[in-house]
């Protein structure tokens, strides 16, 4: 099982992930944070596989918090400041458009092509 942590600080986004994460076969979501320092800290703690990362979040931005990971998981970033195109110059494993993820499918799909 693929063990997963999103950071995100839109609290309706983290739901639906945890809805998307119900019918996923191949990943689980072992813990979400609306707050990107404690995010980071989490993911410290409990090492996940991947990292689901928004990019735009008070106090620290998804790029800031990355820089602060001596050895960060996977990192799909899923965000709706940011379109695909723009994605080339970020170091990251995939990006996702919030508007690109409609079904539990779709982000279970992007989650194993990065591992």
């Amino acid at each position: 099982m693929i063990r997963c942590l999103a950071i995100d600080d839109d609290p309706l986004f983290l739901k639906l992930l945890k809805v998307y994460f119900e019918d996923m076969k191949t990943a689980e979501l072992i813990s979400t944070y609306s707050n990107p320092v404690e995010g980071i800290m989490a993911c410290v703690k409990e090492q996940p596989d991947v990292l689901l990362l928004d990019l735009e979040m008070p106090y620290l931005d998804g790029m800031e918090a990355l820089e602060t990971l001596d050895n960060p998981p996977k990192v799909i970033v899923i965000s709706g400041h940011l379109d695909g195109n723009n994605a080339v110059t970020i170091p990251i494993d995939k990006f996702i458009s919030k508007t690109e993820v409609k079904t539990a499918e779709i982000l279970e799909q992007a989650i194993n092509e990065v591992i």
